[in-house]
């Protein structure tokens, strides 16, 4: 009776198991349909029946996570018998990773094998050990769910009372992980799939170019809303059963349905240009590619094609061709050089460049441009380029020499900028011929240097005034000889340095002289030092323009001071002498001579000379000679001596 009891436990236990294994098989199939949420659910609901049929306490989900190093960790998925007493336990496992090999979680996804461990509080390795031990847990059962070659998850039990492995029930287990694996790699290939046809239709739908589907005879299947805009219909479907070759204009069709059967022929084409006619008839320029969408017997059975609208890119391209045929246009009417540069070699050199460098534009564009530039210069302009390339900055406003074909060097005045030249950047350089500025400039700085040399060590005082009077420059000398220094004189009135009764008749002489530009005039006053001394110039004066066409008077000054003085003292011994000789003329004892001959005597008594009579009396020296004769032959002396010594002794000579 006993055996037939055991056998009727072990039949109706069997009968459970076969009960279970079939409801839980026929739910894991039912989730392959499902999304994440489906298994999710799939899970719960195998955890649920297995602690349901085999009274244990605890059932619990580990999944992978491919951003955990393949540690398993908790999913979240429960059966807690008494959640309060299995708190502890529960928190523990959901806190603490697992990572492969470690505990029986970690065994069962390494090995791909279930595992029966009959007390846990004696396994080694088992993390959760004394949170199990508290909890009174005891025996515990794992398994895999294999999906292809990666585990997906390990479903745990855990039991109250120590338990011995039971063999049927690890198959059992084993097929119900075999069971969830197929479900989960139902559930990610319908979900890529999903994925794949949700982005196909995005593609389709985001896509800026029109996109088509038709049959072999050209007849639209489908299409998306952009073929739709390109067309001018309001939608779609307003395209369906047309023909795709009433989309193109009449001069094409021949040409699309040839393209049409080298599509069937090689698979597809891609960027042939067709007119379209839109609804309004209007027209507008495409690109078309097309391929051949096949059967998975590899029948043609339809053909898909991608147009895009090129009104754009044509119009720019349009531009630009207009644009370059300007440019090409202006730069060679252009005196300046001009030239494309890009990574040491000209992609672009007009007459201009030929001209100045004795080069052709094709020896231009052959040859590496930095043989141009004179060596002296050739590194400065090299740095100046990487500086510049660097900051996207290029050089500007350069004046460097570079060496002709003929070997002649030339100074050149460069400038350059960085513009997009054949889809890529490139530096667009222009020149100016300057030798012959450059020469002036030289010949300029010489001419100057020799006025300044003139100017500052000549002795003779130099001024510079303006209109209104004002010193702008005076040399050393000039400064020097008033006592001043250049600074104290610049700037100032110069009627400052003259005598006061001379300033207004000054004033006068600038003025006439400003009045006649270019003509020189002469004048003599007084200037007074910064000492207070009394001086007497000689002035040349002329009024010219300075390089801003504002007028000037140049002043050259010599100090007659003695010459004057001179001139003074020669005065009054001549009025002296005069007097003299007024008195002895009054006396009527002067051998019946004049009064120039008289004064004349006078002097040849003095020893004098006739040049040097001619200089006192202000006469010529042949002059005086015919005077001397005359007193010599009214006198009866043979000589100057005699005739000297006889006016002496006769007192005629005071």
């Amino acid at each position: 009776m006993k055996d037939q009891q055991e056998l009727r436990e072990l039949a109706g236990a069997d009968a459970q198991l076969r009960e279970l294994l079939d409801v839980i098989a026929l739910r894991a199939s039912a989730a392959g349909v499902a999304q994440v949420a489906g298994m999710e659910d799939a899970l719960r609901f195998v955890v649920e029946r297995v602690c349901r049929h085999t009274g244990w306490p605890v059932g619990h989900v580990y999944v992978t996570e491919s951003g955990s190093n393949g540690d398993l960790v908790s999913s979240g998925i429960w059966h807690l018998k008494d959640p309060v007493t299995l708190e502890r336990f529960r928190k523990a496992t959901e806190e603490t990773p697992v990572p492969e090999g470690t505990g029986v979680p970690g065994r069962v996804l390494s090995s791909g094998k279930p595992a029966w461990v009959a007390d846990v509080s004696q396994e080694k390795g088992f993390a959760r050990a004394k949170e199990a031990k508290k909890a009174g847990l005891k025996s515990a059962l794992a398994f895999p769910v294999p999906a292809g070659e990666r585990t997906e998850a390990v479903l745990e039990f855990f039991s109250w009372e120590p338990m011995e492995a039971n063999e049927q029930l690890l198959e059992a287990m084993v097929s119900i992980g075999t069971e969830l694996g197929r479900a989960f790699e139902r559930s990610r290939e319908l979900s890529l799939a999903q994925q794949a046809t949700e982005l196909y239709r995005s593609v389709v739908e985001t896509s800026p170019d029109a996109i088509m589907v038709t049959d072999l005879n050209g007849s639209v299947l489908m299409c998306n809303q952009q073929a739709a805009i390109l067309y001018g219909a309001e939608s779609p479907e307003g395209l369906v059963g047309l023909s795709g070759f009433d989309f193109i204009a009449p001069e094409d069709r021949d040409r699309a349905a040839e393209n049409a059967r080298r599509t069937l022929e090689t698979g597809g084409v891609r960027n042939i240009e067709y007119t379209l006619v839109r609804k309004d008839g209007t027209r507008i320029p495409a690109e078309l590619s097309a391929s051949v969408i096949r059967d998975p017997q590899g029948q043609a059975r339809a053909f898909i094609a991608v147009v895009r609208d090129v009104s754009e890119r044509k119009q720019s391209e349009t531009a630009l061709r207009v644009s370059e045929e300007k440019f090409r246009t202006l730069t060679q009417m252009n005196a300046a050089a001009t030239f494309v540069y890009k990574k040491s070699r000209l992609l672009y050199a007009n007459a201009a460049a030929a001209e100045m460098t004795g080069y052709s534009v094709a020896e231009l564009l052959a040859m590496d441009p930095w043989q141009l530039v004179h060596p002296d210069f050739r590194d400065v302009l090299q740095n100046a380029w990487e500086r510049g390339l660097a900051t996207s900055s290029p050089p500007r406003h350069l004046e460097l020499k570079i060496v002709t074909k003929e070997g002649q060097v030339r100074w050149m005045y460069y400038s350059a900028h960085l513009v997009q030249w054949e889809g890529h950047t490139a530096a667009l350089g222009t020149s100016f011929d300057v030798t012959e500025r450059k020469q002036v400039e030289e010949a300029l700085r010489d001419s100057e240097e020799r006025y300044r040399t003139l100017y500052q060590d000549n002795p003779s005082m130099y001024f510079t005034v303006n209109a209104a009077g004002t010193v702008l420059s005076v040399n050393q000398f000039g400064a020097e000889q008033l006592g001043y220094t250049a600074e104290e004189l610049v700037r100032k009135p110069v009627l400052e340095v003259f005598y006061e009764e001379d300033k207004a008749e000054v004033a006068e002489q600038l003025a006439l002289c400003i009045s006649k530009p270019g003509e020189r005039a002469h004048w003599e006053f007084r200037k007074v030092r910064k000492d207070g001394e009394v001086i007497y110039v000689k002035e040349q004066a002329r009024a010219t323009l300075d390089a801003n066409g504002e007028t000037i008077v140049l002043l050259v000054c010599e100090d007659v001071t003695e010459r004057r003085q001179m001139e003074e003292e020669l005065e009054k011994a001549r009025e002296e002498l005069e007097r003299k000789v007024e008195r002895q003329v009054e006396s009527k004892g002067a051998y019946g001579l004049t009064f120039r001959e008289l004064t004349v005597l006078h002097l040849v008594a003095t020893g004098s000379s006739d040049k040097d009579i001619a200089v006192k009396l202000g006469i010529s020296p042949l002059t005086v000679s015919k005077h001397v004769a005359n007193i010599l032959t009214k006198m009866g002396a043979a000589s100057r001596s005699e005739a000297s010594a006889r006016a002496v002794r006769q007192s005629l000579l005071e």
